[in-house]
């Protein structure tokens, strides 16, 4: 039996052949892998073709066109192809997992004793550029962890996190309602990881690693776009508050600062600067850190339009 299934929720041809490549080098190929294709401008047919001797590849061209106005969804409507596997691992296509990913998730699976006690993998994150070579590596997470610890280390920018790195199991993945929807799909993975392991623990895949592509091409890499991603910011913050019962503790007003404070870095550094990305800031402030302090918040203000005036 198959137990794993892998999606690329595809619609950027750029790397999608060093993805293939990369599957089909995998040291255990006991994986059926699905394409959904998000109505793309490149057809990915000839690549696919290419590596159909080598991989169990099912692919479904869908219609409309989601990403471009809710990527989640396509996320979402890509768990549709799914078969009998027990276990999903989105793979966006630019990035690239290790050849010994599947090895590794099978040999942990079947060592743990009880394997109901896990309902999410983690791959240890490695950053790479365009060129796939590796600028970053992330500290390795323990064996387990529960959501909250796992969280909190991410928070204090230990380790990332992205939606490629997790490997859920599909049927508490569906029951929770899919991959959880925010603008850009900017904390979406955030929320799905740890509502899927509510209660119960997250086990790392010490041995294998996952490289997250910063392309200049991929969302994570835009910065016009902060107007949306702070908004998303501010859902997820709203959705950690009403969902704090998926943690095994009430979490602390340090995980909140923490929660904020990567938020204003983001501002300050990363995103644009508009009217609805310091508005949203500001929503982000309140909701974490229940105070707004005015002198605080010019004295920010006044920082981001030195740096950009600096730059």
């Amino acid at each position: 039996m198959i137990e794993l299934a892998i999606i690329i929720p595809y619609y950027k041809i750029t790397y999608l052949d060093h993805l293939l490549c990369q599957l089909s080098r995998q040291t255990n190929k006991k994986f059926r892998l699905y394409i959904g294709d998000d109505f793309s401008p490149d057809s990915p047919h000839d690549t696919i073709k290419k590596y159909n001797k080598f991989l169990d590849i099912e692919y479904k061209r869908f219609s409309p066109n989601l990403g471009g106005d809710n990527l989640v969804s396509h996320w979402n409507r890509c768990l549709e192809m799914l078969q009998d596997e027990t276990w999903v691992w989105m793979l966006p296509d630019d990035d690239l997992p290790s050849p010994n990913c599947v090895e590794e998730f099978y040999k942990i699976l079947y060592k743990i004793k009880k394997s109901d006690e896990v309902n999410t993998f983690n791959i240890p994150l490695r950053i790479i550029n365009s060129e796939g070579e590796i600028v970053k590596k992330d500290a390795i997470s323990p064996f387990y962890q529960d959501n909250y610890e796992f969280y909190l280390s991410i928070l204090k920018s230990e380790r990332g996190i992205s939606l490629g790195d997790n490997i859920f199991r599909k049927k508490i993945l569906i029951n929770s309602g899919g991959f959880v929807s925010f603008p850009k799909g900017w904390g979406s993975d955030h929320a799905t990881i740890l509502n899927v392991s509510a209660s119960k623990k997250i086990c790392c895949l010490q041995n294998a690693w996952f490289g997250f592509r910063q392309s200049g091409i991929n969302i994570s890499s835009q910065v016009d776009d902060g107007d949306q991603k702070m908004k998303a910011r501010f859902f997820l913050a709203q959705w950690l508050k009403r969902n704090e019962n998926i943690f095994p503790q009430k979490p602390s007003l340090e995980f909140y600062r923490y929660f904020y404070w990567k938020g204003e870095y983001y501002f300050l550094y990363e995103w644009d600067l508009t009217v609805s990305v310091f508005y949203n800031l500001i929503r982000l402030r309140l909701v974490c850190l229940k105070n707004i302090n005015p002198f605080s918040l010019v004295n920010l203000l006044i920082q981001k339009i030195l740096l950009k005036c600096s730059r």
